[in-house]
């Protein structure tokens, strides 16, 4: 059996999208794919696990390894091993119709997500200008769309790298209502465009 592993929130959107993953992936897969979250008491036995995390912190360095190991499950590889196709990704959805745009990716923190904003900065020239900050760190999401104010930029798109709905998306949106910048579209998260499943669902054929 394999499983997505997810963060879990309050928010009810949260375990909706991630249940409808698992079984979006699992029609591709033709095999199970269920579905689990850090706050379960333990996983399938000897499951193969997928860690939806995109960054390394505490969960993926200590939490997910120890819970896969009570349960005697293998840890798949991470996703920051696939940064560059959830970076191109996001990138195809934003610049579909035009390539004139502001984009400042919303990363969790910078620590642990390296991977990411690499990936990020490597395909910078897909647009006009591209920036990363962090919701918990600096340069906070807060600061850069205020610098971009400042420097008269126009139009900007905030797009989360996100997977799901949940909490950080509304600390999110508490972040950009707390700047000066007065022309903002937040895009949605991962999981909402064309091709996250299959991305996902790739990532367990290619861990196999």
């Amino acid at each position: 059996m394999k499983v997505l592993l997810a963060h879990g929130s309050p928010a009810a959107a949260h375990a909706a999208q991630v249940r409808t993953l698992a079984s979006d992936v699992s029609a591709i897969l033709g095999e199970e794919v269920c579905s689990a979250f850090l706050s379960d008491e333990s996983l399938p036995e000897g499951a193969q696990v997928l860690p939806l995390f995109l960054g390394a912190g505490k969960h993926m360095m200590e939490d997910v390894p120890a819970m896969a190991a009570a349960s005697n499950c293998t840890l798949l590889a991470p996703l920051s091993d696939h940064a560059a196709d959830f970076s191109a990704m996001a990138y195809d959805h934003l610049t579909r119709e035009s390539k004139r745009v502001n984009i400042l990716f919303a990363l969790y923190r910078f620590a642990g997500f390296e991977a990411v904003a690499a990936a990020l900065h490597a395909q910078n020239k897909r647009c006009s200008l591209v920036a990363t900050g962090s919701m918990h760190s600096e340069p906070s999401i807060t600061s850069v769309l205020n610098l971009w104010q400042r420097d008269e930029i126009g139009a900007v798109t905030v797009q989360p790298m996100l997977l799901f709905d949940g909490h950080t998306l509304a600390r999110l949106r508490q972040m950009i209502d707390a700047s000066f910048a007065t022309d903002v579209t937040l895009a949605p998260v991962l999981s909402s465009y064309d091709g996250f499943t299959a991305l996902i669902a790739n990532c367990l054929k290619e861990s196999v």
